[in-house]
């Protein structure tokens, strides 16, 4: 088999029947699979896949074990594509998202780390300022432009990353330690795995005509919830992370500085009656420096 496309989901049925109607658009020659995990193994959620099975060469599993980590790990095994797409359940692919892949494969034979264009699937209102890095993490917005060009593979995202499936077969998998689980966890599942990749001397390509849209949900349209996407974008950033300057209970003394100013030009923010892009920056600005410093105090009671 060419490709096989492995994502999982958790209690989203309306985002998923999104992305499983967009799947049945892609136009392609070549044998390819849709590995989907269900991590809330949920009746709801096997009523929609099995709309979509005459329809799509679907595989689906189940994974009771919470964790995005823990559901892509148990579809490893069972992949049959010489190069596996691990993508998001609110991902929507292009039509010809196969074909490029498998063409990029054979066109770069010696590369192992693939990823492409993420895109939002609506405008974005115009208080949300995405020339901010912390803004495009936190919709995964991804774009390098229309060329292909090489990049570590930690560069790469995880709504649009292909392997080559050799890589997983010394026992490479995901780390469940890290990645979507319950409501407050450490953003990163895919980095982490990058990280290891990159260490170990595997290069990275990115490939413009791989284009896919993340859809873009009214909540997510908020302050409140892009600050709390921010804190674990923190967490994921600081998990692991080795800093050598002067410390206090085992937390960076400049951090703590940090956050003080972030909380004081927060603060100014809202008496001042700013605008929302800039409460919106400064908000988001204190809750990553808020993620890093809870990691950092976790990995030192460890």
């Amino acid at each position: 088999m060419d490709l096989s496309i492995v994502f999982s989901t958790f209690k989203s049925e309306n985002i998923l029947e999104k992305s499983l109607k967009a799947y049945c658009n892609i136009e392609t020659n070549y044998a390819w699979e849709l590995i989907i995990v269900d991590n809330a193994c949920r009746e709801e959620t096997r009523k929609v896949v099995a709309k979509y099975k005459q329809k799509l060469p679907i595989v689906f599993l189940e994974q009771p074990k919470q964790g995005k980590n823990n559901a892509l790990n148990k579809a490893i095994p069972i992949i049959q594509g010489e190069l596996v797409l691990f993508t998001d359940n609110d991902i929507i692919p292009e039509s010809n998202i196969v074909d490029v892949y498998v063409g990029a494969g054979k066109t770069y034979p010696d590369i192992d780390v693939f990823g492409g264009r993420i895109l939002p699937d609506i405008k974005l209102p115009s208080w949300i300022d995405t020339s901010l890095g912390r803004i495009r993490s936190a919709f995964g917005i991804f774009d390098k432009g229309d060329s292909d060009v090489m990049l570590p593979p930690m560069e790469v995202w995880g709504g649009n990353m292909m392997l080559r499936t050799l890589l997983f077969k010394d026992g490479m998998s995901f780390n469940t330690k890290v990645g979507p689980s319950g409501s407050n966890y450490v953003m990163g599942s895919e980095t982490e795995l990058l990280k290891r990749l990159e260490a170990n001397g595997h290069q990275g390509m990115y490939i413009a005509n791989s284009i896919v849209q993340h859809q873009i949900r009214s909540e997510q349209l908020t302050i409140n919830w892009l600050k709390h996407r921010t804190y674990r974008l923190g967490r994921g950033v600081a998990n692991g992370e080795k800093d050598d300057s002067a410390q206090l209970f085992g937390i960076p003394r400049y951090l703590i500085k940090s956050i003080i100013f972030d909380s004081l030009r927060v603060l100014g923010t809202i008496v001042l009656l700013k605008s929302k892009k800039e409460k919106n920056k400064s908000f988001m600005d204190l809750y990553f420096n808020l993620g890093r410093f809870a990691q950092f105090r976790n990995m030192s009671k460890t």
